[in-house]
């Protein structure tokens, strides 16, 4: 459980026979065991050591293993130190997180001397603002104030007037100090980007003694063309921190299916990839695999479906190329694509908006998922992108999109913004409306959906304007789609 390496993952997925599978999971602990010479391997002992303590002191609805500290505990070992506050309640907040007395949910704060790949002296804090006994893992000290949202538990700086609720609110958003009037020194020297770097290092499965998953893995490529596509979007998580999901689309028709089970036939794409700067040095890689499974019978008639995979990459301001290697495991087709990544610099103060993103569907999130998980979007929505922009005339058309510093309504300590969507066909505006818009974790949600039955198949354009209405500040922001005839299946 969780000390499964993607490359490790990417290579299991590939085994076709109980007996590949057996000695895999050999070598799985033969390769973490840190003294062969002993009958023990006591790294096993250990995991299974640390999930029976997971399950006996971290289970709440769902089962120890599963939660936020035994997935932490089971990773990394118990803690060297452990502060507990069980019931909440008066908390006298440290300097760093701004001083000041306030209340908060029942949260736990774990400190770790060294954790290898991540660094030394790291703090995590668990939250449980549900009170239901599972505890989360916060990426922002506020996350177990009780009194954030309410005006109350005022910081130090607050009240001696150095500060301003607002201020504090849009630092804590942004994760540092921006310079603007009402914002608390005590952030001045915060490090957005160090923080979610870390949070993503953390989550991460940790190193391996050896490293030859990867190469077997490479020297078994061939070149055969496999059709797929490649997106990127752009959204912020703080001031100096972006997540840039990267999405891979392969037409599930591409892909070779063979028998998996009875009445079942499975396909499965191993990817690895790599992200550089212009100066080809390479800041992020990964691997992963993703199976398809279908019923043997739709075989006859033609699959027209797709199979999508995502990773998110966190990423400071900057230009990179990622390249993305694609394999149908069961046809060695591969094919390699390569698309450029602008990050721009982000402005502190004027109005903007990430990515304008066409979407297949807009769901909610499980608990438990965060910006980590494939398709979780900073607001915790999940949003799967229409890589094409190509929409069947019988789909709907789902619009998704984020809005950064927008002023605060200081009545409403909430922004005001009026928003439209707007069709245009032909550069002319055909249709217009009023998109959803939610305030959530400190950004503003942009949502809409377009019933297309009714749409002639052709080209057009969607266009999103946003109007501040406390600061008065507008944009505008547009792109492209086709709707397509719709695809019926032949006999």
């Amino acid at each position: 459980v969780y000390i499964i390496t993607d490359d490790e993952r990417a290579v299991f997925k590939k085994l076709g026979t109980p007996e590949e599978k057996d000695a895999f999971i050999e070598q799985f602990w033969l390769r973490r065991d840190p003294n062969p010479a002993t009958p023990e391997n006591e790294f096993k002992e250990e995991h299974y050591r640390r999930i029976a303590y997971a399950n006996e002191h971290f289970k709440s609805g769902i089962d120890g293993w599963e939660t936020d500290r035994g997935r932490f505990y089971i990773m990394y070992g118990p803690p060297t130190s452990l502060e507990t506050f069980p019931s909440g309640g008066l908390y006298e907040r440290r300097s760093s997180e701004g001083g000041g007395t306030t209340a908060t949910y029942a949260f736990e704060r774990w400190y770790y001397r060294e954790i290898p790949g991540a660094g030394s002296g790291i703090e995590l804090e668990f939250v449980d603002p549900t009170q239901s006994g599972e505890f989360r893992l916060a990426l922002r000290p506020s996350e177990k104030d009780a009194l954030w949202m309410t005006g109350g538990g005022k910081t130090t700086a607050e009240v001696l007037g150095y500060a301003t609720r607002l201020g504090v609110m849009r630092s804590d958003d942004m994760m540092r100090n921006l310079g603007l009037e009402g914002d608390p020194a005590y952030m001045s020297g915060a490090q957005p980007f160090m923080k979610l770097q870390q949070y993503f290092q953390l989550t991460r499965p940790p190193e391996v003694r050896f490293k030859d998953l990867r190469e077997r893995v490479e020297t078994r490529i061939t070149y055969k063309t496999l059709a797929c596509d490649i997106g990127v979007e752009v959204f912020r998580v703080a001031k100096d921190a972006v997540l840039v999901p990267a999405t891979v689309r392969v037409p599930s028709a591409e892909l070779t299916y063979k028998d998996f089970s009875p009445g079942v036939v499975r396909a499965t794409i191993g990817l690895y990839g790599k992200v550089e700067t212009l100066t080809r040095t390479t800041v992020y890689e990964f691997e992963d695999s993703v199976s398809s499974d279908v019923a043997a019978g739709e075989l006859e008639g033609g699959i027209t479906g797709v199979t999508v995979y995502q990773k998110q990459l966190p990423l400071r301001p900057g230009n990179y190329k990622l390249t993305v290697v694609v394999k149908d495991v069961n046809s060695d087709k591969v094919s390699t694509l390569m698309t450029g990544i602008q990050v721009p610099q982000l402005p502190q103060a004027e109005l903007s908006t990430s990515s304008l993103v066409l979407a297949d569907a807009i769901l909610s999130s499980r608990p438990g998922e965060d910006v980590t998980n494939a398709f979780i979007v900073p607001t915790g929505f999940k949003v799967y992108p229409n890589l094409k922009h190509e929409f069947d005339a019988r789909s709907v058309l789902y619009l998704y999109a984020e809005a950064y510093n927008a002023a605060l309504d200081q009545r409403l300590e909430q922004p005001r913004l009026r928003a439209a969507v707007e069709l245009l066909r032909d550069g002319k505006v055909t249709h217009r409306w009023a998109p959803r818009l939610m305030y959530l974790r400190g950004r503003l949600a942009i949502f809409h959906y377009i019933d297309l039955q009714n749409f002639e198949p052709r080209a057009y354009s969607v266009r999103l304007s946003l109007e501040d209405l406390v600061s008065g500040r507008q944009l505008e922001k547009s792109v492209s789609f086709k709707v397509v005839r719709s695809r019926t299946k032949t006999s």
